[in-house]
């Protein structure tokens, strides 16, 4: 693994570390908005850098870090409420990385 995607790791801990005080109650919004306040702003640092390697990079370590949230959880006996949240989780990471790569490159463009 390269140093992009470790970067990316470093990223979305410390967004996490930030976010995780805000959202602490459950539902589904709330799961909505803590994926936008992670993902996002890691998509538009791709998008506005403008490399198709880091790309790459940013959704495998995006996936990895949501993959290993979830088996910390589980290891540690934390309730999963519902697995539709689980999915729901997974398939707003892909769409939030992928629109603030395409609102980055789009900012990026514009300079």
């Amino acid at each position: 693994m390269n140093l992009t995607f470790w970067r990316y790791q470093l990223i979305l801990s410390l967004l996490f570390i930030f976010w995780g005080e805000f959202f602490v109650s459950s539902g589904i919004l709330n799961q909505l908005a803590f994926n936008f306040a992670l993902f996002y702003p890691l998509g538009f640092l791709v998008g506005y850098r403008r490399q198709y390697e880091d790309v790459r990079s940013a959704y495998l370590a995006a996936l990895i870090f949501n993959i290993l949230s979830y088996l910390i959880a589980f290891l540690v006996k934390f309730p999963i409420e519902s697995w539709i949240l689980v999915i729901l989780d997974f398939v707003s990471l892909v769409v939030f990385l992928y629109i603030g790569i395409y609102i980055g490159r789009r900012a990026q463009s514009k300079e």
